[in-house]
C-alpha cells in the first residue's frame, strides 16, 4: 500500500501490529500551531523536520471490556488510552480524571490525560414519513417538539454518560463552521411543562381516563423507539420511557443490531433512533446533509423534505465562509428546531490517558490516527 505503515501481523480480535513503510513517500514533521498554543509549540521544537512516521511499530490491542483495558493501562502494558476507538472507558472516568483533572496516582507516575469535546454529535431522529411522529402539520410538529421537551438530557450526561458530554443545541457540531458555542435554542431545553402544554393545545389528550394520551384523532398514541441489546443502551432507553411516561405519552422498543437498524432507517422502517455521526472536516454544512430532501435515505435518516431548506442549503453551497454564509447557518439551525426531524442531544466528550514514555500524543480534532503523524 501507499499508507505509513503496512500490516506486520493480524490476531483476530486480539492484536494488530503496524510496521513502518519502507516505500511510503518523502513527509516530514512541518506543524503549524498558533503563537499562543504553547503545548503545540514545544511539540514542533521537539519533531520539526523529522521523517514521518516518527515511529517504526504500531501495536494495537483489541479489548473489548471496559476493566481489562482499564488493567492493562495501569499496568503498563499498553502505553495510551487515546484514540477514536479506545479512550478511557466510560465506567473509570471519573476514578482517571476526578472534576477534570488527573487523578493524583496517576500523576505521580507521570501519567498526562486530557479531555477533549469531539466533533460529534448524539440524535435521536424521527422518520418524516410515519404516520404518528411525521409530517408536517402543526399537531405533528408540535408532538415531535413535545418529545424532545421531554427528554432530560442533562440527566443523561450525568447519570449514564457520568459528565462526558455537553448538550447539543443543533445539528452542527464543535470546531466546524456555523457552530456558534454560545447558540441557545429549545433543541437543548428539558420541560416537561412546556412539553405537556403543547401535547394539550394540539389535541394530543387522555380521552379514556387510563393515563395515556391519544392522538388528535384519538386513535392510540404510542411510541416505538428502535434500540440495541446492549447494556448501556438499556440505561439510555429507561430513561427515555421515564421522560415519556412523565408527560403521558406510551413508548415501546424494538431491539436489533447497529447494521440491521441502519439498513431499516434507510428504507424509512423505523420510527424513531437515536445514534450518533462524527465531522471529518471544518465545513459544519456537511452536517446538514441530514436536513436535505435529495439525501433522504441516505444521510438524511429522517427523510426529511423542505423546498425552504433545500433553497438554503444550495445557496449557502455557492457562498465562501464569511457573515452572509453564517446568516444562512442560523437559519437552517432555526428550521431544524422548529420542525424537529432530529432531537440533537449531546456533542460527546473523551478522556485521554498516556505514559511519560508516550511523547508529542495529542488528540487530532478531526481524526486521523495519530500515529500516522
Amino acid at each position: 500500500g501507499t499508507g505509513p505503515f503496512r500490516l506486520a501481523s493480524w490476531r483476530r480480535s486480539s492484536r494488530i501490529v503496524l510496521a513502518r513503510n519502507p516505500g511510503y513517500r518523502e513527509r516530514f514533521y512541518d506543524a503549524e500551531p498558533a503563537p499562543d498554543d504553547a503545548e503545540g509549540q514545544a511539540i514542533r521544537a521537539r519533531f520539526e523536520g523529522r521523517r514521518i512516521p516518527i515511529v517504526d511499530e504500531v501495536e494495537v490491542s483489541i479489548i473489548e471490556e471496559d476493566q481489562p483495558m482499564w488493567l492493562s493501562f495501569l499496568n503498563a502494558e499498553i502505553d495510551a488510552l487515546a484514540s477514536k476507538y479506545g479512550p478511557v472507558p466510560g465506567n473509570f472516568v471519573v476514578q482517571a480524571m476526578p472534576g477534570g483533572q488527573i487523578a493524583p496516582n496517576l500523576a505521580k507516575r507521570g501519567i498526562q490525560g486530557r479531555q477533549s469535546v469531539n466533533p460529534d454529535i448524539a440524535i435521536t431522529y424521527f422518520n418524516m414519513e410515519d404516520p404518528v411522529v411525521g409530517g408536517y402539520t402543526p399537531e405533528r410538529v408540535a408532538l415531535r417538539r413535545a418529545i424532545g421537551l421531554a427528554m432530560d438530557i442533562e440527566r443523561e450526561i450525568r447519570i449514564i454518560r457520568r459528565g462526558q458530554a455537553i448538550p447539543a443545541q443543533s445539528n452542527i457540531v464543535p470546531y466546524t463552521t456555523g457552530y456558534d458555542p454560545g447558540f441557545k435554542s429549545e433543541a437543548g431545553d428539558h420541560d416537561p411543562a412546556r412539553a405537556m402544554a403543547l401535547l394539550d393545545l394540539y389535541g394530543y389528550v387522555d380521552r379514556d381516563g387510563d393515563g395515556w394520551r391519544e392522538q388528535p384523532d384519538g386513535q392510540p398514541l404510542e411510541l416505538l423507539k428502535a434500540t440495541q441489546p446492549e447494556q448501556i443502551y438499556r440505561q439510555f432507553d429507561e430513561l427515555f420511557r421515564k421522560n415519556m411516561e412523565a408527560v403521558g405519552i406510551k413508548v415501546r422498543f424494538e431491539t436489533g443490531q447497529w447494521p440491521e437498524h441502519l439498513k431499516k432507517a434507510r428504507a424509512g422502517k423505523l420510527q424513531i433512533w437515536a445514534l450518533g455521526s462524527s465531522a471529518t472536516s471544518t465545513d459544519g454544512q456537511t452536517a446538514l446533509f441530514r436536513l436535505h430532501g435529495l439525501q433522504a435515505g441516505s444521510q438524511n435518516l429522517a427523510r426529511f423534505r423542505l423546498p425552504e431548506f433545500d433553497a438554503l442549503f444550495d445557496r449557502m453551497s455557492q457562498l465562501p465562509d464569511g457573515p452572509e454564509r453564517e446568516a444562512l447557518f442560523l437559519q437552517a439551525k432555526k428550521i431544524g428546531t422548529a420542525y424537529m426531524p432530529y432531537k440533537p442531544t449531546v456533542h460527546r466528550i473523551s478522556t485521554d490517558l498516556w505514559h511519560p514514555w508516550l511523547i508529542g500524543y495529542r488528540r487530532p480534532t478531526f481524526w486521523n490516527e495519530w500515529w500516522h503523524l
